[in-house]
């Protein structure tokens, strides 16, 4: 290159090709100033960007405040249709069976339910279950051309379409598919974004699946914990059985639940059956494994035919093992490998303490009826005593009168009562031997003297009254009665008429 400190030096082929040179350099600055094109083209991405971001944000914290699975699909069809845009948008949930749970479609705003019929026919032959055996998106820019290249059914004759998978952690549990009426309608910022959209519903569904889990979870806690109700009064182990047969079927899936208990500790395993409930299954075949299960203590896995499964627990309680719990399984259901176990032992841990309780209680009744029982004998030969006793006491020919330690009459024969004192035997009984004397003194004038030549033991008192009609006497003899077994000392008179 000339020297270009002398420009006057310069003639003027060298000075174009100076100008040349100065406008290439100049030209490759602004290209690498400006590698994302023109300012207009990047503000407009930029853009873009932000509103796909706060689509995102948006739908997310909306997503917070439906626990609902069609609430959130109805929420993120219209949310396609009005900020994508798009012409019409559809969700397709599929459920274990592989057969379609839930299926909505939003065209202009409005949400409708798609039949089942179609959304079958969009799961077997459409894009959407193209979507959901491959596990990616299919775009398909031109339908009128594509849907015969690929062999697919469609809601749609002509426009463009997107089909992208709806993934949970373990599975595709369903498909987004969004439809324009324009052919090659969508852009690779487009596709990113509904898969985004689809992913952000997949996590809200999960969360919704998830909640709805614990609450059943949670149902099924209260309800076995309910089953210790039964242990009150008023409720037969027949209850129990009725109870558990339907704790099998709606908290365990299973066809039929039933219980099996010792009526002995040694005894074979007996069926109960169910309070109010007709059973028709093979009882013999079950209690053979459910005496299994409770000889070996372990759960036991038997196959009753070709589609029935018997799965039997073992009953224990305070180390003993009172009984058994035989669940049924068909081949269509759960194998009991899914089952939950930590719901299933507590099942049977309630069944055998329910079981226990009632089983204690029968035996404190049986026990308490046999105490009646004995009580109601003893009381009547108590009493047949009394009544002999009664007749020898009345049949003495002298009066015989009873005080106990606090000197009160407890009994006195009817000799003594008509013969000396003139009055009934109740009215006698529980006055004092004070009260008794008053009684008689004011009778007729009386005196009381000792009899110094009593028997051994004994003490004799003589006891005269001056009647209108001649004097009376009576010896009065006094014998003490010894404490036994916890009673206190008594005393014991005899009142013979001398004259």
């Amino acid at each position: 290159m000339p020297d270009t400190e002398d420009l006057a030096a310069l003639t003027v082929a060298e000075l174009v090709e100076q100008v040349r040179e100065l406008r290439a350099a100049n030209a490759q600055l602004r290209r690498q100033l400006h590698p994302v094109g023109p300012p207009l083209a990047a503000h407009a991405l930029a853009g873009e960007l932000i509103r796909q971001t706060a689509l995102l944000a948006r739908l997310g914290i909306e997503f917070r405040d439906d626990l609902e699975p069609m609430a959130l699909i109805q929420q993120t069809l219209q949310a396609v249709t009005v900020d994508l845009p798009a012409d019409e948008a559809t969700v397709v949930l599929i459920g274990p069976n592989r057969q379609p749970s839930h299926a909505l479609t939003v065209a202009l705003g409005a949400p409708r339910l798609l039949p089942p019929e179609r959304a079958a026919e969009l799961i077997d032959h459409g894009s959407a279950g193209w979507a959901l055996r491959q596990g990616s998106s299919i775009v398909l820019f031109d339908l009128a051309n594509d849907v015969r290249r690929f062999q697919l059914r469609e809601l749609q004759t002509g426009g463009s379409l997107i089909a992208t998978p709806i993934r949970q952690p373990t599975a595709t549990t369903g498909v987004l598919i969004v439809y324009r009426l324009a052919t090659n309608a969508f852009s690779s910022n487009e596709l990113i974004l509904i898969e985004s959209i689809a992913a952000q519903l997949s996590v809200a569904l999960g969360a919704v699946q998830l909640s709805q889990q614990y609450r059943l979870r949670q149902h099924r806690f209260l309800n076995l914990l309910n089953l210790s109700q039964l242990a009150i009064a008023g409720h037969t182990v027949g209850d129990v059985a009725a109870r558990c047969y339907t704790i099998a079927i709606e908290t365990f899936a299973a066809r039929w639940g039933l219980l099996f208990l010792r009526p002995a500790p040694q005894a074979q395993l007996a069926w109960i059956e169910p309070a109010h409930l007709a059973v028709d299954v093979p009882i013999t075949a079950i209690g053979g494994a459910a005496q299994l299960a409770a000889e070996s203590q372990h759960v036991v896995t038997v196959a009753l035919g070709d589609d029935v499964t018997c799965l039997a627990l073992p009953l224990t309680h305070d180390g003993t093992t009172i009984g058994s719990l035989a669940l049924g399984f068909t081949a269509q259901r759960p194998s009991p490998g899914g089952l939950d176990w930590n719901l299933l032992e507590l099942f049977a841990r309630q069944t055998a303490t329910v079981c226990a309780t009632l089983q204690l209680v029968q035996r404190l009744r049986e026990q308490a009826q046999l105490l009646e029982e004995l009580v109601t004998e003893r009381t009547d030969q108590l009493q047949r005593s009394r009544d002999v006793l009664r007749m020898v006491f009345d049949s003495l020919p002298e009066g015989v009168v009873f005080l106990d330690e606090s000197e009160r009459l407890t009994a006195v024969n009817t000799v003594f009562a008509n013969q000396i004192v003139s009055r009934h035997p109740r009215d006698l009984v529980g006055k004092t031997y004070a009260y008794l004397l008053r009684m008689i003194e004011r009778v007729a004038p009386t005196t009381i003297e000792l009899v110094p030549e009593a028997r051994p033991g004994r003490q004799q008192l003589r006891l005269r009254q001056r009647l209108p009609d001649g004097e009376r006497s009576y010896l009065i003899e006094r014998m003490e009665v010894p404490s036994s077994q916890g009673q206190p000392a008594s005393r014991l008179e005899f009142w013979r008429r001398e004259s």
